[in-house]
């Protein structure tokens, strides 16, 4: 545990991780474990492994700021339940993960605690919101971290960092105790260095909670592995649809079709949603349920927020107060219209890939104005605030599993294939990225930083 605390000493002022390091508070949970261990008290597969979780998930008595220091007074009395659960299976906590404030946007920049730099490039972001989780795992100063994902937040910063991040179907892991974003499309999920990492936390999270509305009933599976033999596994691919994004990462998410053929797998045509229509209703469902509770709290704060926080509400939060209840209830029924056809579309394949990012390294933002839409060109190409969620946000919609596990590293960037299976299919989703995993040797790469 001191040489987790060394290396994080060493490597924060450059990563800018963390929101609250507590070091102290590790050492005493880590003497607790090796006590208990000497007693052969056993708590389960995460028992003395150092995690983080992101800061708007809350901790009993260590600050909880959703990523902004106008909360940085708030120190919650109990653990959300995924806190919770993490205590009871042995986890150390490490502290609270740097985010985009608020759980908002891929930038991974945050004004009051800092840019949050890629371990693997450098100068780069590791993208968001669960941007410090994503540089913590990467740079091996936590061995999981855990994040919330409504549009990509834990997938995304898992592609830029060349670690694998997994959000559950909706409903599998309870929300309760991490502030509201998105109450329909809000997902909480691990963050780790390979596939097993991932599935072994997941299976610690996971489950009802009772008296919890966000969670199912449906039993928990084991999610240790069962072999890595994928042949005959039918994969769905919408190749006008997966055509989205700069060169490395369509050259990747190919050599990751290849690789998958190689093991015996087939490729099926399916058809993913009109992206723009896709975007659009998302949008409806989306932006009035983060006004909901976000439009209080700035009503309550709104002289103290940042720059980047008011751009990011102008631009989402203002719009959400505008949508009519009609509108709102209309775009819930047409996402389940789309919700069936793409399970028709799908009904022959038993899963479906895409890339999971657009870009293979995130440039910073100039200014807080471009924290959202703030792309710069790549050769020809001009990216938009579009394409960024144009392969994460159809599964928030949907509330399906997917996995990011990593399918390329190297001078143009980090790319991460992206891995999406029926609703509470998180075991075949896993299988396939474990076989993959097994495969490849891209997760062996450490950080050049780390080095």
């Amino acid at each position: 545990m001191r040489g987790c605390i060394a290396r994080t000493e060493r490597l924060e002022p450059q990563l800018h991780s963390y929101i609250t390091f507590t070091p102290e508070r590790a050492l005493a949970a880590a003497r607790t474990a090796d006590d208990e261990r000497r007693r052969r008290v056993d708590r389960g597969p995460l028992h003395g492994i150092p995690v983080s979780v992101k800061d708007h998930i809350d901790t009993a008595g260590v600050p909880t700021t959703a990523g902004s220091k106008v909360l940085a007074g708030r120190v919650p009395a109990t653990d959300a339940v995924v806190v919770a659960r993490l205590r009871e299976a042995g986890a150390i906590l490490m502290g609270k993960a740097n985010m985009n404030p608020f759980a908002g946007g891929d930038s991974g920049w945050n004004a009051d605690y800092g840019k949050m730099s890629n371990p693997r490039f450098p100068g780069y972001s590791v993208g968001g919101s669960s941007g410090g989780s994503g540089s913590q795992v990467a740079s091996g100063l936590v061995a999981l971290s855990f994040g919330s994902d409504n549009g990509g937040s834990v997938r995304i910063p898992a592609a830029l960092c060349g670690v694998v991040g997994l959000k559950p179907t909706f409903g599998r892991v309870s929300m309760d105790g991490v502030a509201p974003r998105s109450l329909s499309s809000d997902h909480l999920g691990p963050i780790g260095r390979t596939v097993d990492d991932v599935a072994l936390a997941l299976g610690v999270i996971a489950g009802h909670v009772p008296g919890s509305h966000s969670t199912s009933r449906r039993p928990v599976p084991s999610y240790e592995s069962d072999g890595a033999n994928i042949k005959g596994l039918r994969i769905g691919v919408d190749r006008t649809y997966c055509a989205v994004g700069d060169p490395a990462v369509l050259k990747a998410f190919a050599e990751a079709l290849a690789t998958f053929e190689a093991l015996g797998c087939s490729m099926r045509d399916v058809t993913m949603p009109a992206a723009d229509e896709l975007l659009q209703v998302s949008d409806l469902i989306f932006q009035p349920e983060a006004a909901l509770w976000f439009d209080v709290f700035t009503k309550q704060h709104g002289a103290e927020l940042t720059p980047d926080i008011r751009t990011w509400r102008g631009n989402w939060i203002g719009l959400g107060l505008a949508v009519s209840a009609m509108d709102y209830l209309r775009a819930n029924q047409r996402r389940r219209e789309m919700q069936i056809a793409f399970a028709q579309s799908t009904r022959d394949v038993d899963l479906v890939m895409l890339p999971s990012y657009f870009l293979a390294r995130r440039p910073f933002p100039a200014t807080a104005d471009e924290l959202i839409g703030g792309y710069p060109k790549i050769g020809s190409y001009q990216p938009t605030f579009a394409d960024a969620m144009h392969y994460t946000v159809p599964f928030n919609f949907f509330g399906l599993p997917a996995v990011s596990v990593p399918c390329d590293i190297g001078m143009d960037g980090a790319v991460g294939l992206q891995i999406v299976g029926r609703a509470w299919d998180e075991a075949g989703v896993l299988r396939a990225a474990r076989a993959y995993e097994q495969a490849t040797a891209w997760h062996r790469l450490p950080p050049p930083l780390t080095t």
